[in-house]
């Protein structure tokens, strides 16, 4: 029997209450001095293993890891906090392990989340988090499924730029995601470790 000590929402909460607090802690260097952002992204998605009877399932048909890319939109807010939407694509293709047959997957993941960048110079830190939808697509000979699910995610990474009169900046970036879906009554878990980088230009 698995204990949860917490919901996803209180995990979510009590983790943007710690950011808060280290944010108000930490000193201040001054501000980013930019409004918001436009963001290219891209980097490598390994989704998690699911619970039993599921469990590496996915990874056996689709493999392990994969890549992932995508848009991401933010806006300052204050005290060095921004808002930040992501809209991001994967594409899968494996073999069903009966059969052999071709199978295709396409995961849309969007996330809407608060984080907090930390200016210190040319490097600026940050840590944040906030909510998914997620939207999926499966098609092989067997059937298709088209759903969504809701999930929590949160953030680590620095913004790196060389120079202030130059608007342009690269992001490098990790992040997790939980996100579970159900499917035939049997549980599917379509988050998972993300790492990358990205295209950054400022406003």
């Amino acid at each position: 029997m698995k204990l949860r000590i917490f919901s996803w929402k209180q995990r979510l909460a009590l983790f943007l209450a710690l950011g808060l607090g280290l944010a108000v802690a930490a000193p201040s260097y001054g501000a980013t001095g930019r409004q918001g952002t436009v963001e290219f992204l891209y980097g490598s998605y390994s989704i998690g293993q699911s619970p039993e009877p599921i469990g590496t399932l996915f990874t056996e048909v689709y493999g392990k890891a994969g890549s992932i890319m995508g848009l991401a939109l933010s806006s300052t807010l204050v005290w060095n906090f921004d808002l930040y939407l992501e809209v991001k694509e994967i594409n899968r293709t494996g073999k069903l392990t009966f059969t052999g047959e071709k199978t295709t997957f396409l995961l849309i993941p969007i996330s809407l989340g608060v984080r907090y960048v930390q200016p210190l110079g040319f490097v600026q830190p940050y840590i944040g988090g906030g909510l998914d939808f997620y939207l999926f697509y499966e098609n092989n000979p067997i059937g298709s499924v088209f759903n969504y699910v809701r999930g929590s995610h949160v953030l680590g990474g620095t913004y790196i730029q060389f120079s202030k009169s130059v608007p342009v900046l690269l992001n490098f970036r990790v992040k997790y995601t939980s996100a579970t879906a159900t499917v035939n009554e049997r549980q599917v878990q379509l988050g998972g470790l993300e790492y990358g980088a990205g295209f950054v230009i400022a406003f």
